[in-house]
């Protein structure tokens, strides 16, 4: 069970999507689970990414409990075997308690296996409240960078890697399915110095 959470617009639903293209790639059985209730716009998107990638979403239309939809959801899963569990979660435009609560709850729910930040390049340095916040509320296994193909240098990338004491697993590199890569600390700090292969 792969648990995705971080702010609104950070990219979490598209990421959601990337990483269950690159699942199945590797012949695995993939069940995305939209709890974000909050955005309906985010459980239609989750289920045309589920389409696009050939996997499967798991129907939460009229339901309006996170925690009601992963627990359904994981039911589901485990009766019909699939291999990975992908949860979409709610996001806001900025930290707040009753997020934070919802998340624990999920996640109670969930015994997620990851628990991945999904953070925007651009973030910069309120990448570390960001993940100080979540780190504290639910606890982090792994970062996702999003939006690593604009002008970001990435220094939130050192900055979250630092304050949550988490890898970064994942960067998005672009809008398309497949543009979701393995992070490589390397590439990074070349990127972050700006200076080549020095």
């Amino acid at each position: 069970v792969v648990m995705f959470v971080g702010l609104q617009g950070s990219g979490k639903t598209a990421s959601a999507g990337k990483l269950a293209l690159r699942l199945k790639k590797q012949g695995l059985r993939i069940l995305l689970v939209p709890a974000d209730v909050a955005r309906p716009a985010a459980i239609l998107q989750l289920k045309r990414l589920a389409e696009q990638t050939e996997t499967d979403a798991f129907d939460s239309e009229g339901m309006s409990a996170p925690v009601a939809i992963v627990e359904a959801a994981l039911a589901r899963a485990k009766s019909e075997h699939y291999d990975y569990c992908i949860v979409d979660t709610a996001g806001r435009m900025h930290v707040d308690d009753e997020l934070m609560d919802e998340l624990r709850r999920m996640k109670k729910a969930a015994s997620p296996h990851e628990i991945l930040l999904v953070a925007d390049a651009m973030t910069g340095q309120e990448a570390v409240n960001l993940g100080e916040a979540f780190g504290e509320a639910v606890g982090l296994t792994g970062v996702v960078l999003t939006k690593m193909d604009g002008d970001a240098r990435g220094g939130a990338a050192v900055s979250l890697r630092a304050v949550t004491g988490v890898p970064i697993k994942l960067v998005g590199v672009g809008e398309k399915l497949d543009a979701l890569e393995e992070f490589h600390p390397e590439r990074m700090a070349s990127r972050i110095l700006g200076m080549g292969d020095v």
